[in-house]
């Protein structure tokens, strides 16, 4: 601890209370016209839409390690596959409300969460961003394997560079779980270790509550470098009872950020969500 940050027993150890504001529960009560008005109709099949992806990407998963097979073509996968069924909307929701500049770090279960992040990144960059960004990564390997197959597509961004995304971002999480060269990170990283940097998917995590003292970390990085954009850990709750989310809290909340940090930095603890 620095000495310009003196410690006074007789002050933070004096007797006090806790004030805690309302908490609002079950408070959710928006009818379909509301958020109809708020989203609009095609945000809300747009949604939809991520959601049944999620859905039918770890129906598939499911299927290939339980029949070894999915839709008649018979696939083996003998590593790790942790799925998140039904927890569609919680990954396209987080994602709905970040931009590609934000970042997420998962757990084990990640699957939903990084195609969901993926599905936002391409619906808000630019669109002559998203080619070149496809075209750097891994040397264009992802790309060159996608543009080999055959592709259909509809609508208003059928043949362009978004549609051309999508299929890059499912058939790289794919390739990736399934060990192949053509994944995201040549299949080193797996179900469990899969990322996409470009579009803010960052590395999952194997560790129960690992993911919390990286994005901490990494949050910490955003506020040093002048970066914009939040950093969200995404654990499930039996993981806030363990040992790196204490210590993400804690890293996250000490004084010298407040008492120490020049207002040029913001005078404030990194952000830090948990969802």
């Amino acid at each position: 601890m620095p000495k310009s940050l003196p410690i006074l027993p007789a002050q933070v150890r004096n007797p006090g209370v806790l004030e805690m504001g309302r908490i609002a529960l079950n408070a959710y009560r928006a009818t379909p016209a509301e958020e109809t008005a708020r989203f609009g109709r095609p945000g809300l099949i747009r949604m939809y839409r991520d959601m049944v992806l999620i859905r039918e990407f770890e129906t598939m998963l499911q299927r290939i390690k339980v029949q070894g097979e999915y839709a008649g073509i018979a696939c083996e996968h003998k590593g790790p596959c942790h799925l998140s069924i039904g927890q569609e909307a919680a990954a396209v929701g987080m994602a709905w409300a970040l931009g590609p500049e934000d970042l997420i770090f998962g757990s084990h279960r990640s699957h939903g969460e990084i195609l969901a992040k993926g599905f936002s990144a391409i619906a808000k960059l630019p669109e002559d961003r998203i080619l070149p960004m496809l075209e750097g990564y891994g040397g264009g390997r992802t790309l060159r394997a996608v543009e080999a197959m055959p592709r259909g597509g509809s609508g208003e961004d059928a043949g362009g560079p978004r549609e051309l995304a999508l299929d890059y971002l499912i058939f790289g999480t794919l390739a990736e779980i399934l060990g192949r060269d053509a994944g995201f990170n040549r299949g080193l990283g797996g179900s469990m270790h899969a990322f996409f940097p470009p579009f803010g998917i960052m590395p999952n995590n194997a560790i129960v509550g690992g993911s919390a003292d990286i994005a901490a970390g990494a949050a910490l990085h955003k506020r040093v470098q002048r970066k914009g954009g939040v950093v969200v850990a995404n654990l499930g709750d039996a993981a806030a009872g363990c040992g790196p989310v204490w210590e993400a809290l804690m890293f996250a909340s000490m004084d010298q950020y407040r008492t120490l940090w020049s207002p040029a930095l913001g005078g404030a603890r990194p952000c830090f969500s948990i969802s």
